[in-house]
């Protein structure tokens, strides 16, 4: 930085060349007074202050440092005990519907959660049931991880969220009606046309799949003599197998087993809560 003495010299010599000037010839007035004064700012500017130093520096913008936004980052989500607020229809479907809410079903159909689908179904659980009108070869129009099956005629389905009518155009499985979750936990999405909130007599289900339950559920669900009796028949006739040709005894004590769980828990037995998906 220079001192005082230096900055008085760059004055004096930025007076003398003005002064030159005048000598060579005539200058107006505001020229000269313009002359000299820009040579007394110029002078006793800080050598630091240039064009480049005024600039800022990429770390120094607005969006340095700033942190992730943490609700773009996906969290587990709690298995839902209550219902989902604003789960109106108002398009043509139930008055009110008790749904888990939008983000739970989403993560739900997107992997494979036989434990927490049984935990949905036990008595007690508020969330609506809608029983199937017709055999409907059906799948998950909304994707996740999508399997086609065969629905039955009276099957229980647990109603995930409901779906409205795409506003332009035609879309295959996209008309209004619901994402429903079956008894073994896969979903698919239904029309309105193809099921009721009218229970059936005898609802049905589908198998459910004793070896892709978690030791603690099946812990929980072998407290029932029922099932125990169930599962142990099933270990007589089947003998261990799971796939390929069984015996129709095998597939007899199969259903015997799913009856069981299905029986004990829309009774309530008592399930573990399971983790957050």
């Amino acid at each position: 930085m220079p001192t005082d003495g230096e900055a008085s010299l760059d004055v004096v010599s930025g007076a003398a060349s003005t002064a030159a000037l005048v000598d060579s010839g005539p200058v107006h007035r505001p020229l000269l007074f313009g002359l000299l004064f820009t040579a007394c700012v110029e002078a006793q500017l800080p050598p630091s202050r240039t064009l480049s130093s005024t600039h800022e520096s990429p770390e120094d913008g607005p969006d340095a440092g700033t942190a992730p936004d943490p609700s773009s980052v996906d969290q587990p989500i709690a298995v839902p005990t209550s219902c989902a607020p604003g789960a109106n229809t108002g398009d043509g479907g139930p008055a009110v519907l008790c749904v888990p809410g939008d983000a739970f079903a989403k993560r739900f159909c997107n992997g494979s959660h036989p434990d927490v689908a049984l935990v949905l179904m036990g008595k007690g659980m508020p969330f609506s049931r809608m029983y199937m009108r017709a055999d409907v070869d059906a799948w998950n129009a909304d994707g996740g991880i999508s399997t086609r099956a065969r629905l039955q005629f009276d099957e229980e389905m647990l109603v995930l969220r409901r779906r409205s009518a795409p506003v332009n155009g035609i879309v295959a499985g996209a008309g209004a009606g619901y994402l429903v979750m079956r008894w073994d936990g896969t979903c698919f999405t239904l029309d309105d046309g193809e099921v009721t909130t009218t229970r059936p007599p005898a609802a049905k289900h589908p198998p459910i799949p004793w070896r892709r339950l978690t030791d603690r559920t099946k812990d929980a669900l072998l407290k029932s003599a029922k099932i125990q009796a169930a599962l142990k028949r099933r270990g007589q006739h089947c003998k261990g197998a799971s796939t390929g040709e069984v015996s129709r005894a095998c597939e007899d004590a199969d259903t015997a087993l799913s009856v069981a769980v299905v029986t004990e828990t829309r009774t309530g037995l008592t399930l573990p809560t399971p983790d957050p998906i």
